[in-house]
């Protein structure tokens, strides 16, 4: 199995429902990782803070790893949210952003308990903005593929360029890196993969603010939600995320 890391260059390009979307949607057992240095958001945005008083997320994690090198402790700090089947599942995000400084040297051991979780499941992290001094390199290293969401508007690719550039020097060619386009704009999807370096374009997920808001803030959802655009969009973009895994990494799966 792979590890994959959905991120964005700013703005507001729905990283964390884009991610929880496409885990819902994905095909077999995956883990969303919530790794955004600015802090979780599904706890209280899709869970509604059902699950606050739950013990478990990144930090609690990272504080049981330092003191046990035994990577099966990943499954004592996950939710599933899919309840019996545990095939959807959770690692909550901080709770707090002032708690980041306590993953201070922690990172290394996060990705060796991540890492070992592909054993079981495909693992999907939600790392955020990406460009910032806080920006957890180490994770993205780590992964199979990177994932950059952009929308098709010249100030969100203009955004997008240079944190790209970054991100390329930072980890060379050791991890493959896709676009995925959210939402309408006045640029096709050939243009914005031309002033990206020519990266490919995995998928397109249309406008669904009604689908979103299931995900972002618990709204109840309706019968034809696993049928609506952003549900759809993201199944595409899942099946295209696995096809274009770097062959070593397909080899190992």
């Amino acid at each position: 199995m792979a590890m994959y890391a959905l991120m964005s260059p700013g703005g507001s390009p729905g990283v964390t429902t884009t991610a929880l979307a496409l885990t819902y949607a994905w095909q077999g057992r995956a883990l969303l990782a919530e790794c955004d240095p600015q802090g979780g958001d599904v706890l209280r945005g899709f869970l509604a803070g059902s699950m606050d008083d739950h013990e478990c997320g990144l930090l609690e994690l990272a504080l049981a790893a330092a003191h046990s090198p035994d990577p099966a402790i990943l499954w004592q700090h996950v939710i599933a949210l899919d309840h019996d089947a545990r095939n959807w599942l959770l690692l909550p995000g901080l709770r707090d952003p002032r708690h980041l400084v306590q993953l201070d040297g922690a990172w290394d051991t996060i990705v060796g308990v991540l890492k070992a979780a592909q054993d079981t499941a495909d693992v999907v992290l939600d790392v955020g903005q990406i460009g910032r001094s806080d920006t957890p390199m180490s994770l993205i290293a780590a992964c199979d593929l990177a994932v950059m969401l952009v929308h098709p508007t010249l100030r969100h690719v203009a955004q997008a360029r240079p944190r790209l550039d970054a991100l390329g020097r930072r980890i060379g060619g050791d991890v493959a890196v896709g676009l995925c386009v959210i939402g309408n704009g006045p640029y096709s999807l050939k243009e914005i993969s031309g002033a990206l370096f020519e990266l490919p374009v995995l998928a397109w997920i249309p406008h669904d603010p009604r689908s979103a808001a299931v995900l972002s803030d618990g709204n109840r959802a309706k019968k034809s939600f696993h049928r609506s655009a952003l549900i759809r969009g993201t199944s595409q973009l899942g099946s295209a995320m696995r096809t274009h895994l770097p062959k070593a990494a397909v080899v190992a799966r």
